[in-house]
């Protein structure tokens, strides 16, 4: 099989990738555009694990990183959304009157993050307004910083503060259409190119299938005929079995060959 030029290919058939690349960036672009814009409102807040005499700063680092770990999964739940609302009940007219949608809402429009290697957790929460969003995340880390003793049951030995104020994002982080497009564009390019290449490759085999020289199987193909044997031989000689066909002994006398015609000239006479 011959080898594809796929420089060569993606040269010759630009246009039909740069089509499919900019259908693929069109189709983000409408995707990201019927989103709603959301903004981002962020802080970080620091667990740390109190070092007793016989703990070492590396395992007092582990383990309030594994508390982080802990209550960003608590964040999640429905007590800790309890906790919340009673903190501040605005927040609940936001939220869906359902369970299971207000958990997807709620799992939606937040994010955890903790560091590796620390006890900092970040929490980030996405909404349509900027003023939302600032309450919604102070009061989350509000009720991690008291009531966080509940749930990662570490008692005075964890100590959690807010370390950071809240970050307010002055554009909307949701969606991203720079990423969104970016991803679209080398979805695009891949795709197209490997279009462009399959097709070629079809292309090239089906000419090599034409070129091939159309073999016809005869039934009725002559073989070598195999060697006689003795006893096949006398026997060819006793019934004229070679094909061809025997001087009779009386002619054999009588054959004389044919003489070669003299040409007699002018010169000859005169001679």
């Amino acid at each position: 099989m011959q080898n594809l030029q796929y420089s060569k290919i993606l040269k010759t058939n630009w246009e039909i990738v740069a089509l499919i690349m900019g259908l693929a960036i069109l189709l983000a672009l409408v995707i990201s555009l019927v989103q709603p814009f959301q903004y981002a409102a962020a802080t970080k807040i620091l667990i740390i694990q109190k070092q007793e005499l016989n703990t070492d700063a590396y395992t007092a680092t582990k383990s309030a990183e594994r508390i982080g770990q802990n209550l960003a999964n608590i964040i999640f739940t429905s007590s800790f959304y309890n906790d919340v609302i009673v903190s501040n009940g605005s927040i609940e007219s936001k939220f869906s009157q359902d369970s299971t949608e207000r958990r997807k809402e709620w799992e939606k429009n937040i994010e955890v993050n903790v560091a590796p290697e620390t006890g900092l957790l970040e929490l980030t929460v996405y909404d349509t307004d900027k003023n939302f969003a600032s309450q919604l995340v102070r009061s989350i880390a509000y009720v991690l910083v008291t009531k966080g003793a509940e749930y990662h049951g570490g008692g005075t030995n964890v100590e959690i503060k807010v370390v950071d104020d809240v970050f307010l994002s002055k554009y909307p982080k949701r969606p991203n259409i720079i990423l969104n497009g970016s991803l679209a564009l080398l979805i695009g390019f891949l795709l197209g190119s490997a279009l462009v290449v399959l097709s070629e490759a079809k292309r090239v085999k089906k000419l090599k299938e034409d070129s091939y020289p159309i073999q016809i199987q005869n039934d009725s193909r002559d073989y070598e005929a195999e060697p006689k044997q003795d006893w096949q031989l006398a026997e060819a000689i006793e019934t004229n079995d070679f094909g061809f066909v025997p001087v009779e002994e009386s002619n054999i006398d009588n054959f004389k060959p044919e003489r070669k015609t003299e040409i007699i000239t002018m010169y000859d006479h005169l001679k």
